[in-house]
């Protein structure tokens, strides 16, 4: 053990400042015009549970919180701001005669975010042309180059932001999207240009959960397959199944790695460690959280144990090892391992001083 109670301490004041910072609503006019009336809304208590634990169970506070959906105003804000860029961008493009559709994906779009102030992925998906999965071939084959049409999105999308949010930062360093933030803007978006991917799933069954996209990476002129519809779809359903337990874990080991600094897995990585976690096992209800973490424990250990089924995992969507090259490693895990058996541990102290229950707090969903 490294100290664990000045550590929880200090890792759930960091929670509590992400989950509930305040925010200043879009202003209103006020009596005809004369004057704007600003508003600021911090998390309702509803959320954040941990207020209703004792507050020296850091530990126990900790998990509950970290488990916890974001309040949801707080995304409704995201999705806002989200709405704002989409707006402008929809002009510039139609203008430019590069007219696009648009869907988000990303943490905020399969609610496994951990801040309030969250930036979102705003898909400018093209409506020139798309790609069919083999055997499937086009009628009427595209003339056109897809990457150039692709970068010229990009580039109009930059033009526009830097016009219409002047006072914002717009940065066009990334490999697949152009990010923008500050100014009037209350949330960082990051604008990632892409084209349809029609799946043969999608062909047989038009339905839209099957329809793929693929993302210009402009480092490398290469377009990059994702399915993030089919990811959130398969996330919800076995969310739905196991009463909310999937997303309790997944939030609770994307804190860990974002309060410890150590442990390099991303969120896609985390995201199908928790879904590959079996089902029964994954089943909570309010007041299980206690109980969750210590299966979710079990689970990490079995998986660092096992090298056949850590070899063999599969992100939920079947596109490619969890384990590949270049993705999550053993050591890796195992960081994750050691962050939530000294959790565990935490918590146990916790509850021995006091016979203190997780379930006296109730998460509202």
């Amino acid at each position: 053990m490294r100290g664990f109670e000045p550590d929880y301490s200090r890792w759930l004041d960091a929670l509590i400042a992400r989950r509930a910072a305040p925010v200043e609503l879009m202003a209103k006019a006020a009596r005809q015009g004369k004057m704007l009336e600003r508003e600021v809304y911090k998390a309702s208590p509803v959320y954040e549970v941990y207020n209703r634990l004792p507050e020296d169970k850091s530990a126990v506070r900790y998990v509950a919180g970290a488990m916890a959906r974001v309040d949801p105003r707080y995304t409704e804000i995201t999705y806002e701001e989200g709405d704002r860029i989409r707006n402008q961008l929809e002009k510039a493009l139609n203008a430019a005669d590069a007219t696009c559709e648009f869907e988000y994906q990303g943490s905020v779009a399969s609610d496994i975010h951990i801040k309030s102030y969250s930036d979102i992925d705003l898909l400018a998906i093209t409506s020139r042309f798309w790609t069919l999965e083999p055997p499937q071939r086009p009628s009427h084959p595209y003339k056109g180059d897809p990457v150039r049409d692709l970068k010229a999105i990009r580039a109009t999308a930059c033009e526009a932001l830097r016009k219409e949010f002047p006072a914002a930062e717009v940065d066009d360093s990334g490999a697949k999207s152009v990010c923008i933030a500050g100014g009037s803007l209350r949330r960082k978006v990051d604008v990632v240009p892409a084209n349809w991917f029609n799946t043969n799933a999608y062909a047989e069954t038009l339905a839209k959960r099957f329809r793929a996209v693929q993302v210009l990476d402009v480092k490398t002129g290469e377009r990059v397959k994702n399915s993030p519809f089919l990811h959130n779809y398969l996330i919800q359903q076995r969310d739905a199944a196991t009463r909310g337990g999937l997303r309790k874990v997944i939030r609770l080991m994307k804190s860990l790695k974002y309060d410890s600094g150590r442990v390099n897995l991303t969120s896609y990585d985390l995201t199908a460690i928790g879904y590959n976690m079996p089902e029964d096992e994954l089943v909570t209800a309010p007041g299980e959280e206690v109980a969750l973490l210590s299966r979710l424990k079990q689970y990490l250990d079995d998986v660092v144990a096992n090298e056949e089924f850590r070899r063999e995992m599969l992100t939920p969507d079947n596109s490619r090892k969890v384990f590949a090259d270049g993705h999550a490693t053993l050591a890796a895990l195992q960081m994750l391992q050691y962050e939530v058996n000294d959790l565990v541990d935490a918590v146990r102290y916790d509850l021995h001083r006091s016979f203190a229950k997780l379930a006296e707090a109730r998460l509202a969903y």
